[in-house]
């Protein structure tokens, strides 16, 4: 049916991609399509206990965090996320690694064969939706013991929540697709919270803004017992270096955890702190060390990755102010900031190029601008102008190729941030390079 994969994920774009058309979402959101979608082929969704995982940052990390402590306890995992950084295999993951090809494209042909049928309001399923479908099928077909599923977009009318999971969990909120979760804190909490199943046990990290109010009285009303992160952990101790992030967990009420990450960032700590919580209520019988290894071995590409130690070029996805402070704050910990660096940015035209300059700026000596590929609309011109009013020695070139050939023709380190299409882009180019 299809020649290769290719071809068949390019099927699986010809419909609605919400990702790459933000302005269509509010007309296309319709969990009752995903329900019906799901019941045509089988409920495959129901054959695999879930973790589903949602928030606004830390969401991809903690949900890899979790898979690969469950792969470590012995337990088949199927493993869903987006966005993907190079290719869609990565968003479907058994045991944290993709799939052969040959699996990708024999489950888009049986959805193509299948999808004859009549959806609610007369229309078909958007390129999410089918991905969503695609992993459920595969996780069944593979026989997972258990799925680690995250979000796409906010969590009520996401069309992952059609699981019925083990546990619920929530990564910090913040400001983000304002659009179309609503343009407060408690307004995007309350969209996340669409994910607490009632009497199933939730899972919070630190919150800012009114967030945790909103989960805490949901997990209320949903009789569902709720664990916020900040009454069960004193504090947490991390360093970053370019190996990854070494932490130490104290608790109010149990015993101290000591362990190492291969995810560089202080946040991870703090990733891996949310996670170890959900295991250990799960599964109480199990020796934490099991899930500590687990830890150690996660990776999650473009964020914080490293590419090359010397001179440092790292690859970050990170496009909202809070994600950036952060991001900036672990490339600080493995480059002086005294140091002249060099910023590689874009981002698209949803996000905020003047908040995001005012951080970045001060801490580079050289910044070039670019475009963050064609799969959503962007104006370099007004990233570049947020950032030169700035008095940086800053560079528009519209060519990420070219941009990146520029970055580290410059012999000092590198950091490449604003957009995970921008860090899929420029993987691509340095991998052919080398």
């Amino acid at each position: 049916m299809f020649r290769d994969i290719d071809q068949a994920f390019a099927w699986v774009e010809s419909f609605t991609n919400l990702e790459k058309n933000s302005k269509e979402i509010k007309r296309h959101y319709r969990p009752e399509r995903m329900e019906e979608v799901l019941q045509h082929f089988g409920n495959p969704h129901l054959d695999c206990p879930v973790i589903h995982v949602a928030g606004s940052k830390g969401k991809g990390s903690t949900s890899s965090l979790l898979a690969s402590a469950l792969k470590q306890k012995g337990l088949k995992t199927g493993l869903y996320t987006s966005p993907h950084v190079c290719h869609y295999r990565e968003r479907i993951q058994i045991d944290c690694s993709p799939l052969a090809d040959e699996q990708y494209i024999n489950c888009i042909g049986q959805i193509k064969k299948g999808l004859d049928i009549e959806l609610p309001g007369g229309t078909e399923p958007t390129t999410f939706e089918i991905l969503t479908l695609m992993a459920f099928l595969l996780f069944k077909e593979e026989h997972c013991d258990y799925c680690v599923i995250e979000t796409g977009l906010g969590g009520r009318l996401d069309a992952t929540n059609a699981v019925r999971p083990l546990a619920s969990v929530l990564t910090p909120v913040e400001l983000e697709h304002t659009q179309w979760l609503g343009d407060t804190i408690e307004a995007i909490a309350a969209e996340k919270a669409g994910i607490i199943k009632r009497g199933t046990p939730v899972f919070s990290s630190p919150q800012t803004g009114g967030a945790e109010k909103i989960f805490r009285s949901t997990a209320k009303e949903r009789d569902s017992l709720f664990h916020y992160l900040p009454e069960i952990v004193a504090d947490i101790k991390s360093s970053v270096t370019p190996s990854g992030t070494g932490y130490d967990i104290e608790y109010f009420n149990k015993t101290p955890v000591q362990g190492h990450l291969a995810m560089i960032g202080k946040i991870q700590a703090w990733n891996a702190a949310l996670a170890l919580e959900v295991l250990e209520y799960l599964f109480p019988d199990t020796e934490r060390q099991i899930w500590i290894d687990g830890f150690s071995r996660a990776v999650i590409p473009a964020r914080m990755e490293l590419i090359r130690t010397d001179p440092l070029f790292v690859l970050d996805g990170s496009h909202t102010a809070r994600s950036i402070t952060m991001a900036l704050d672990g490339f600080n910990s493995l480059s002086s900031p005294e140091k002249k660096r060099v910023l590689l940015f874009a981002c698209q035209d949803d996000k905020d190029p003047h908040a995001m300059a005012r951080i970045l700026s001060p801490a580079f000596s050289k910044i070039i601008i670019t475009v963050p590929g064609f799969f959503k609309k962007s104006d370099p011109q007004r990233v570049f102008d947020a950032f030169s009013r700035l008095g940086n020695n800053c560079i528009l070139e519209k060519d990420p190729a070219r941009a990146l050939d520029m970055s580290l023709e410059t012999g000092k380190d590198v950091l490449v941030t604003g957009s995970f299409f921008l860090a899929g882009i420029v993987k691509k180019v340095y991998t052919e390079k080398i």
